[in-house]
């Protein structure tokens, strides 16, 4: 018996190792047996017989040769002495792991140079660690405590692609902007080796002097060399035709893509009392415009009422939500903590994930792509786009069947994310001025009801009647709307054959004019909301703006470098409405700002509005200083100037954004002008923040208003400008092909000035 309990290994009396000999070494390491049983195993209960309860069979079941088996406990005692138990086993285990790492070569001691490796955050956090993969502690009968987290292609539109027979002289004017690049559109956006960035405190987004311009707004690159592709549609297109050469020099590749090291990943290990924290900031802020996710549903799995779906995918899921909600609470750009819960996240995605579809994942890739964006790294989020997009078609999101037995709640929620998908895809085809890839056709999806939460539930048997008041789902539905009904004027304006000013006018009618008759009077521009939800609204109605800043901009570029007056009266409208648009946008983003709480969410998207609006009255002042409507440019540009200024604490693209309009048109700006607009009046920044102090000091760099002359560079070196940007198939430069400059001179028998002809 003695000799069988030697091989049983357990901590009862009859079940020790034996000690003799040179066992002493062996002994710490082996001495470490699974204990005794709670209770009696069933056959000595059957018998009642005095079980010794070794594990993992008791001695008289040795002996007797029976089959020992003990129930498994549902649950774990909650008694001191269990808890002393699991205690002295944890310490037990730390120190045969301690043992364990004394009989490692020192040069395979990994953990000892990350040690070295990685400095010391500079604000320590707490031992509890913040691990959505945990079950939350309950007490108070079940009451969710704070948890506790450880370390670690769609058919085109058919009118894109006909001819316009009436406009032999547009038909080629898009092939100027088509041409070759300088380099390649490869990209790199990985992160750089600097661990102590994902400090909460770490270094502040966008203050690197040696990294490229990367924005997720795609409205400041002005080099095609890690920005990717950015068509004539984005920002940046109408910045490359106004800026000089000088500055569009070709960017080093980055440090990441020189040298493809992976820095180590510090892991998130924020209190427990922020984790709740973080999931009620998503859905306070970030959930009313875009609500992929059922937030009764997810808040019942995250404290385990109902169980939480396909596994790991969820607990990336709550990851990305997390980061999300600490972005957008944060008060201020230092504050990094969302990346290293992205991190975190980002680390569980391989490519296992790759070949599993789920609810739940498309989800979580959707969020991660939107959130990439607004970290400045687009081409990543882009990507998690179409992983999302393909994954939702996979599972059949963009279809609805008849007799189908699913619960109403549950359609209702594959609606929600379905067309939150699209309203991201499309935005950002838009914002990066890329073709359409979302399936317009071959959609038979319901957009999503307008109803309160309280309304639909997990228990409704059927679907409730909608709500004649704003709920969390106005927004998508309306954006969804929205863009379903205008998508043919982006595509038309990104098509090869730029449609002529009648075109326009009358695509704008039938497609954003039906639009904003359509849109429900809670929901309305002029409709008052609830605080909660005037951002959603505001956004609504500054992207409507924005798509007819981009519809009609040509023909102020036109004017503003040919300097006649349009004799077309359709031409006369376009561009005096592209003007009044851009007006429009300024003074509504101004207003917002200065009536309405601040945040990061706010903050991004009014800044990649304003400062796409802000570039038509740039472009105007700049070729035409003496106009009389030059006062009205100025007042413009000195609005945003001051906007900007003030979302600087939100958004560190800010600073750049303010320093290009600055350097765009601040010599043609007086001097209160440019006090009033200043950075200086409005941040504190440190001293050794080489970028913010570059900004700063433009206001004093540069000059008064020099006077009613235009600027010095002619009609072809600024159209030149744009070139950064092309088709990556073009073939056609400025030199070989009049198309453009045919356009300049429509309507006109003579060359504009500063220009002889190609």
């Amino acid at each position: 018996m003695e000799q069988n309990s030697k091989l049983m290994g357990t901590d009862a009396p009859s079940s020790q190792l034996s000690r003799s000999g040179g066992a002493g070494d062996v002994e710490s390491f082996f001495d470490l047996s699974i204990g005794a049983s709670e209770q009696a195993c069933k056959e000595c209960r059957r018998r009642k017989a005095r079980c010794n309860r070794a594990l993992p069979t008791c001695d008289l079941c040795v002996k007797y040769r029976r089959h020992c088996l003990y129930e498994k406990h549902a649950r774990t005692p909650l008694t001191r002495r269990h808890l002393t138990e699991v205690e002295t086993r944890l310490e037990r285990t730390e120190a045969l792991l301690r043992q364990m790492r004394t009989l490692v070569p020192p040069h395979l001691r990994s953990w000892e140079r990350q040690a070295i490796a990685v400095p010391a955050l500079p604000v320590p956090l707490s031992d509890e660690s913040f691990n959505f993969s945990s079950k939350p502690q309950r007490e108070n009968g079940g009451a969710v405590n704070q948890m506790s987290l450880g370390p670690r292609t769609p058919a085109p539109s058919m009118h894109s692609s006909h001819p316009l027979n009436n406009n032999d002289m547009n038909n080629d004017s898009q092939r100027m902007l088509e041409r070759p690049p300088d380099t390649d559109f490869e990209w790199s956006e990985k992160d750089p080796i600097h661990p102590h960035a994902l400090s909460p405190t770490g270094t502040v987004e966008g203050k690197e002097e040696d990294s490229p311009i990367s924005d997720g707004m795609a409205s400041l690159a002005v080099s095609e060399r890690e920005a990717g592709y950015l068509g004539v549609a984005s920002g940046a297109a109408l910045l490359r035709l106004l800026e000089s050469g000088a500055r569009r020099q070709p960017s080093p590749r980055s440090q990441a893509d020189q040298h493809d090291v992976y820095g180590l990943t510090a892991q998130p290990n924020p209190n427990r009392h922020v984790a709740e924290s973080m999931i009620d900031a998503y859905f306070q802020r970030y959930h009313i415009s875009y609500p992929i996710i059922h937030e009764p549903t997810f808040r019942a799995q995250y404290s385990e009422v109902i169980p939480r779906p396909n596994g790991p995918c969820w607990t990336v899921l709550a990851y990305v939500v997390a980061a999300i909600g600490v972005w957008t609470s944060a008060t201020t750009t230092a504050d990094t903590l969302d990346l290293a819960l992205f991190s975190q996240a980002r680390s569980m995605l391989t490519f296992n994930y790759l070949e599993v579809g789920n609810l739940t994942l498309v989800q979580a890739l959707t969020l991660a792509s939107n959130y990439q964006q607004k970290r400045d790294k687009p081409n990543s989020g882009y990507n998690y786009l179409g992983l999302a997009t393909r994954m939702a078609m996979g599972l059949g999101l963009h279809k609805e069947f008849q007799g189908w037995k699913i619960s109403p709640l549950n359609m209702e929620i594959r609606r929600r994310v379905w067309w939150t998908l699209g309203i991201f895809d499309i935005g950002a085809s838009i914002t990066f001025g890329r073709p359409n890839v979302w399936p317009y056709q071959g959609v038979e999806v319901a957009f999503p009801l307008n109803v309160e939460d309280r309304d639909l539930t997990a228990a409704s048997k059927s679907v409730p009647r909608e709500s004649s008041q704003v709920t969390p789902y106005s927004a998508v539905t309306t954006q969804a709307r929205f863009h379903m009904i205008t998508y043919e004027c982006y595509d038309r304006v990104i098509s090869k054959h730029l449609p002529t000013a009648e075109q326009l006018l009358r695509l704008d009618a039938e497609t954003i004019g039906k639009w904003q008759a359509s849109v429900p009077g809670y929901f309305s521009e002029q409709a008052v909301l609830p605080h909660k939800y005037a951002m959603s609204q505001a956004v609504m109605a500054w992207r409507c703006r924005n798509l007819r800043v981009i519809m009609y901009r040509p023909f102020v570029i036109r004017k503003a470098l040919r300097k006649r007056e349009e004799t077309d009266e359709a031409s006369i409208k376009a561009y005096e409405r592209c003007l009044g648009e851009a007006k429009a946008t300024i003074h509504m983003i101004a207003k917002f700002w200065s009536t309405n709480t601040h945040d990061r969410l706010a903050a991004w998207y009014g800044l990649y509005f304003l400062f796409q609006a802000a570039l038509i009255p740039c472009i105007c002042l700049r070729n035409d200083p003496a106009h009389e409507l030059s006062p009205d440019w100025r007042a413009q540009i000195t609005t945003t100037l001051k906007t900007i200024a003030a979302m600087v604490p939100f958004n560190t693209s800010s600073i750049r954004c303010h320093q290009t309009i600055l350097e765009l048109c601040g010599r043609f700006l007086d001097e209160q002008q440019l006090e009033e607009g200043s950075l200086s009046s409005r941040i504190n920044p440190p001293s050794d923040e080489g970028p913010v102090d570059a900004a700063m000091d433009t206001t004093t760099n540069t000059a008064s208003w020099a006077g009613d002359g235009p600027v010095g560079e002619s009609p072809q070196t600024q159209i030149n400008g744009v070139f950064g940007m092309m088709w990556a198939n073009g073939d056609i430069s400025m030199e070989n092909d009049a198309g453009w400059m045919e356009f300049l001179r429509a309507g006109s028998d003579e060359p504009f000035a500063g220009f002889t002809g190609p």
